[in-house]
């Protein structure tokens, strides 16, 4: 069967609820609230497991099973609302698109869950990444979420460490850029940067920058990393920019680019989509090597 090279990205599950008499924002794992949510979701009809983005594109959640280690599905998806015509390749012959306005081309996006610790591995896609797989899972899943006396679900993007150590390492940090688009909800508990999604969408935006640009000299570099740290994985947040100098050289270090990847080739059908069986291979021994997360909780 023919091969395709497939990237996957790994991220981090965390279940936030209310602690204590003060009620202060906690984090938890727990994987059977994460089962329970996805196999609610899996038993929704069809019609009532899609979510649709912009009436052009649909996202559901197309098959999910639990395993003794992990959590395995796939999500697939669907663009209509064009219908150009085709071309061959060869002959460059045009003929109408048979495709209807209303219709789309089925793809696929494989995920794993690590029961252990909550570790997520997402096959790259455009369209379904991070932000979309939070938004659908808290969506579809509100009736599990709120009988488990959870305040909302987030999917963190773990970063190699390179990234804080390449920013520790700077002689100075002249630039912090942080994009945020009005594509996502607001971000209740990050005042700034519902103030900018605000302002953003009453200029009828799409994106916009905060740029924090004093400057964190030697003795204030410990201070950089916190300061990003509290902004990863914001809603909205969509990307994070370092600018600085190390040895009298401009540097520029990018979080996108420093993120926990694994390209890996897989078995594709006809369509060149990953086969179920070669992904689901291929994910489980991501999963059986990579160290297991650190938390400071351990109710796996």
């Amino acid at each position: 069967m023919p091969e395709k090279r497939k990237n996957f990205y790994a991220y981090q599950i965390d279940l936030h609820y209310l602690k204590g008499r003060r009620q202060v924002d906690a984090v938890k794992w727990d994987k059977q609230i994460v089962c329970d949510l996805f196999d609610h979701i899996n038993q929704l009809p069809d019609n009532q497991k899609t979510q649709r983005f912009h009436d052009s594109w649909l996202i559901y959640l197309d098959h999910f099973s639990i395993e003794t280690s992990y959590l395995f599905g796939r999500f697939a998806y669907a663009e209509y609302g064009t219908t150009g015509e085709l071309i061959h390749a060869d002959n460059l012959t045009r003929r109408p698109n048979p495709k209807h306005l209303r219709e789309g081309e089925t793809l696929y996006t494989y995920f794993m869950i690590r029961k252990s610790d909550g570790l997520l591995l997402l096959q790259s896609n455009m369209k379904l990444n991070r932000p979309r797989v939070e938004e659908y899972l808290e969506h579809l899943g509100e009736p599990v979420i709120r009988n488990n006396q959870l305040t909302y679900i987030q999917i963190c993007t773990l970063v190699d460490n390179s990234f804080f150590e390449n920013i520790q390492a700077l002689n100075t940090v002249n630039k912090v850029s942080i994009e945020v688009t009005t594509a996502q909800a607001a971000a209740d508990e990050n005042a700034a940067v519902q103030m900018l999604q605000s302002e953003a969408d009453r200029m009828d935006a799409t994106t916009v920058k905060l740029d924090f640009s004093a400057k964190f000299r030697r003795s204030g570099l410990a201070g950089a990393v916190p300061f990003i740290r509290r902004y990863k994985d914001k809603p909205g947040v969509t990307k994070i920019v370092v600018k600085g100098k190390l040895a009298g050289a401009e540097k520029v270090i990018r979080m996108h680019e420093s993120q926990e990847k694994y390209s890996r080739s897989v078995e594709v059908d006809g369509t060149g989509q990953p086969t179920l069986r070669s992904a689901e291979a291929i994910l489980s021994q991501i999963a059986q090597t990579r160290a297991p997360l650190r938390r400071e909780d351990e109710d796996a």
